[in-house]
């Protein structure tokens, strides 16, 4: 068991790196043949899509890998998919409401967005359905290049149109085919829970799973909202073209956290997991333990983007030499991150429902921020140094809770 589960983690990783240094490697040759300003309006409508993508199929897609029965698993993919799709009409519907806004100018750039936010909100969805179901039935290795071929399908894409001289939607339309080819590894292994349940209620399979859309679905789309808010208020603020550099540096600058972020967590809840489950000790422990390896990586992480930002107008060209200081700015923020993303972990393995509240105190520091930046007429390198603080705390807050929740876990262990 614990040799299936390392590999199926070595695989998940390895298969994110690569996905992600796919991306990485096409970032200097978009730079150049796109500009920020098409980067801003690609960057605002993902940002808006991302709000509800990830709660689109109403958490559904989370209870896919519960049930035993085969039927009932093929149910909640069929909610999922049908969620999917009402909400992606909805987020299309609100995108073109929106676009008449400060907030929505930058992505209404993009020629019928509406609709292409509709529709990535219902690729974004299903590929996330079909991955619940491929864990399901834990083809790890399936699972892992599912993020090479989307990232090679979003490469590709958005350089083929983009040397077309398709630039108006060719960053949007290229992330559209990126995300669809990163069904066909899914779709395979995917295709058993597709078909017709046999037998069985909706009902009862909605009345039992309730929970889903009710409580995680809420604390999803706060979450969500935390993380894509910063770049819809930039864009909203100071328009399309320092969108498309604040992009581009958030881009850049938070792959460590992207990639060392999500393998930390996956062991640290493992690890955790274990220890709930037997009722032993040593929570405390892996917290302060990981707090200070992580800590010791964010430092060196953070001083590397601070040093290293000079050079990114050599890497992307003409036109981003405003992503230096924005990158620079960033790098308090993404340090953070990489300590307090992974070991938010605490609150899915106690099951906390104080999840949803940290992030809205997460949300409302962050509004706070924007709200400075109004009243004191803030640059846009000072309105990002005023974003990375707000996130900065936001994390601070993150860990000492997370750090509270341990604790109460180890006196109730000690105590029994």
């Amino acid at each position: 068991m614990r040799g299936r589960v390392g590999r199926g983690l070595v695989a998940l990783v390895s298969g994110a790196a690569f996905g992600q240094l796919i991306l990485i490697l096409a970032t200097p040759f978009l730079a150049r043949i796109y500009g920020p300003a098409a980067f801003g309006a690609f960057s605002a409508l993902v940002a808006a899509t991302s709000v509800l993508g990830p709660v689109a199929a109403l958490k559904f897609d989370v209870g896919v890998m519960l049930p035993k029965e085969e039927d009932q698993a093929r149910r909640l993919v069929r909610l999922a998919l049908g969620s999917s799709l009402a909400s992606s009409v909805m987020a299309g519907l609100v995108i073109w409401l929106i676009s008449s806004t400060p907030m929505g100018r930058s992505w209404s750039l993009v020629p019928y967005a509406p609709l292409w936010g509709g529709a990535l909100v219902f690729a974004t969805s299903v590929f996330t359905v079909l991955t619940q179901a491929a864990l399901r039935r834990r083809v790890y290795g399936v699972v892992a290049s599912r993020a090479v071929f989307q990232s090679a399908g979003t490469a590709g894409s958005q350089l083929g149109l983009g040397l077309l001289g398709v630039t108006q939607i060719g960053l949007t339309a290229g992330f559209l085919a990126g995300r669809l080819l990163g069904f066909v590894p899914l779709l395979r292994v995917s295709r058993p829970l597709l078909s017709r349940p046999a037998s069985g209620s909706y009902r009862e399979t909605i009345r039992e799973y309730i929970r889903l859309p009710t409580a995680l679905a809420g604390a999803a789309l706060i979450n969500s909202i935390g993380t894509n808010l910063p770049l819809l208020l930039i864009a909203a603020g100071f328009g399309e073209i320092a969108a498309g550099e604040f992009g581009m540096a958030q881009r850049l600058i938070t792959v460590p956290a992207t990639l060392l972020g999500a393998s930390v967590a996956q062991v640290v809840g493992a690890e955790l997991a274990e220890l709930l489950r037997e009722r032993r000790s040593g929570a405390r422990r892996i917290y302060r333990q990981t707090t200070i390896r992580l800590g010791m990586t964010a430092v060196v992480v953070g001083i590397a983007i601070i040093a290293l930002a000079p050079l990114l107008p050599f890497v992307l060209g003409d036109g981003w030499s405003r992503t230096v200081p924005i990158a620079q700015a960033m790098a308090l923020a993404a340090a953070a991150a990489l300590i307090g993303s992974p070991l938010s972990q605490v609150y899915t393995i106690y099951q906390s429902r104080a999840t949803a509240l940290i992030d809205a105190i997460r949300v409302v520091l962050l509004l706070l921020a924007w709200a400075a930046v109004g009243i004191y007429g803030f640059s846009l390198v000072e309105a990002t140094w005023a974003i990375s603080v707000s996130q900065t705390l936001g994390y601070i807050l993150l860990w000492w809770y997370g750090r509270r929740l341990v604790e109460a876990h180890e006196r109730t262990v000690e105590s029994g």
